[in-house]
């Protein structure tokens, strides 16, 4: 069975804005693909949450339950930014205690 631990402590990162722990979350040739572009390896990702996420001050992200297949898991998550809230899709691939590839798409 695949360890959420890692899931559960990337919310949690974003909720406190510790852009340094999130890097740490993910694996060394970590992916990171979203509306803003595709981020790779820990220091971009970190990088991409404090200089563009981390500016939304009203960020702040409502996870569904946790879908687990495999080392795959996906989280439908309620975003509060910027005064409204929209459904996004959270596709994490884990590996080794580490998060190996998230992409992250909005609904429709």
């Amino acid at each position: 069975m695949t360890d959420t631990a890692v899931v559960t402590a990337y919310f949690d990162a974003i909720r406190t804005r510790d852009a340094d722990r999130l890097g740490s979350l993910f694996s060394p040739d970590a992916e990171l693909v979203s509306g803003a572009g595709t981020f790779r390896g820990p220091e971009a990702i970190a990088g991409f949450y404090r200089d563009l996420v981390f500016q939304v001050e009203d960020l702040w992200p409502d996870p569904g339950p946790f879908e687990v297949t495999g080392n795959a898991v996906t989280v439908e998550i309620r975003l509060r930014m910027n005064g409204a809230i929209s459904v996004v899709d959270d596709y994490f691939t884990l590996g080794d205690g580490m998060i190996t590839n998230l992409v992250i798409e909005p609904r429709a």
